[in-house]
């Protein structure tokens, strides 16, 4: 991940060209369709890639350090007589709220409460979960390098799609941890990004129309959205003739 920040330029090319290859298959899935979405790589790099390196790494170094602070803040406090037994089950539940939602955070909470043994898993489940975030941010990168927010609408932006950036950040980071195949599945996990990102929002609008952009939008494809329209048109008028 900190090579993204001494020479990005690769990883950037990885992700483009695998933003032209899904709006490539998309086309040819669906050739012949009316109302496809617009192609979202051309959208995109219509934003110049820039971004202050020196910044986003002392970013990421402030990101490490606050990390490297709360695990041990959280070991110190797990040591404490009485209070030590639930730190780790109600810091595993408060880290997932977000993602799970509160039902699923406390169940998974309360049975590493419950479960003996279970505070050196929890320790590791607790490091993999938030450097599992932070490489999201990574692999978002490019995207975020062209279309700038500021923090507020940035965190608002993840919030929106934390189940799924969860779900996919968690799956690749322990082939990411792997000696010499790491890197491999780092740029796999860079071309899979592409994928999510086009699920997840619209292309975005031309340089300049930034305020038109939705921010908390769920993209769905065009052809989804005339197929609600023309059910919804179809039971209507099957209503009115039922009425006459």
């Amino acid at each position: 991940m900190f090579m993204r920040y001494i020479y990005p330029q690769p990883l950037d090319s990885l992700f483009v060209e695998s933003l032209h290859h899904v709006d490539l298959t998309y086309i040819k899935k669906h050739e012949g369709e009316q109302s496809l979405r617009p192609p979202y790589a051309p959208a995109l790099e219509r934003y110049p890639y820039g971004t202050d390196y020196w910044n986003e790494m002392f970013q990421y170094l402030k990101r490490t350090w606050n990390k490297i602070k709360i695990a041990t803040i959280l070991y110190f406090l797990s040591l404490l007589p009485f209070v030590g037994m639930f730190v780790y089950p109600v810091a595993s539940a408060y880290a997932l709220v977000d993602s799970l939602g509160h039902f699923p955070a406390i169940t998974i909470g309360v049975f590493m409460y419950v479960i003996p043994g279970t505070k050196n898993f929890t320790m590791i489940f607790l490091e993999s979960l938030y450097s599992s975030r932070a490489m999201m941010r990574e692999l978002l990168e490019p995207y975020f390098g062209r279309v700038h927010f500021d923090a507020k609408v940035r965190r608002k932006w993840f919030r929106e799609r934390e189940g799924i950036l969860f779900g996919f950040s968690i799956g690749f980071y322990p082939l990411v941890r792997l000696p010499l195949l790491g890197m491999l599945f780092y740029g796999v996990a860079q071309s899979a990004t592409a994928l999510i990102l086009v699920k997840t929002t619209e292309p975005p609008p031309p340089p300049g129309m930034e305020a038109n952009y939705k921010v908390d939008y769920h993209y769905e494809d065009p052809r989804i959205k005339k197929k609600e329209s023309e059910n919804k048109k179809e039971s209507e008028n099957k209503k009115e003739s039922e009425n006459k």
